[in-house]
């Protein structure tokens, strides 16, 4: 299923921007599936080809949350210890998500920033590579805002349950 994966979830992320809610629900629980049966490596390849920089909001809050479960599983020790290019690619992916238009795609984005804030090798590779001035925007309002305890999604706050 690996050499399939990215026309898969290309086409899954297209129908989770559908409007009907059935097509965004059975979208999402595929592609869901579809990242828990390829390798983890691939999972990250494909979600970040296919919506890190896609033009609908929509896809790339998807595309940030699938990769935010994908980036819990592999972790941050293994993340950093990549090549160095892989790694500059993957935190300006990051980057990119914690500064999208989207609530919802900081807030994921925002979040695995902070995954790899936390490990000690972060510092280490910062130190090596100079920072942009995104990322130093960023890490600046993780820090200050930090990220809330809760796993409730911002645009989720002002709703009522009934």
């Amino acid at each position: 299923m690996d050499q399939e994966a990215e026309e898969i979830a290309r086409c899954l992320l297209q129908k989770m921007a559908d409007t009907n809610e059935f097509i965004q629900r059975a979208a999402g629980q595929s592609l869901r599936a579809m990242v828990e049966n390829v390798t983890l490596a691939r999972s990250l390849v494909v979600l970040t080809s296919a919506g890190v920089y896609h033009r609908n909001p929509l896809i790339r809050k998807y595309a940030a949350e699938h990769l935010l479960a994908v980036l819990e599983q592999i972790g941050a020790e293994k993340l950093l210890s990549g090549t160095r290019d892989s790694t500059d690619i993957l935190v300006h992916n990051l980057v990119r998500l914690a500064q999208d238009s989207n609530q919802d795609t900081r807030f994921y984005g925002r979040k695995m920033v902070n995954i790899l804030m936390a490990n000690t090798k972060f510092d280490a590779f910062l130190k090596q590579s100079l920072p942009s001035y995104d990322l130093q925007k960023v890490m600046a309002a993780i820090k200050q805002r930090g990220i809330e305890d809760n796993d409730e999604l911002p645009s989720a706050k002002g709703r009522k349950v009934l």
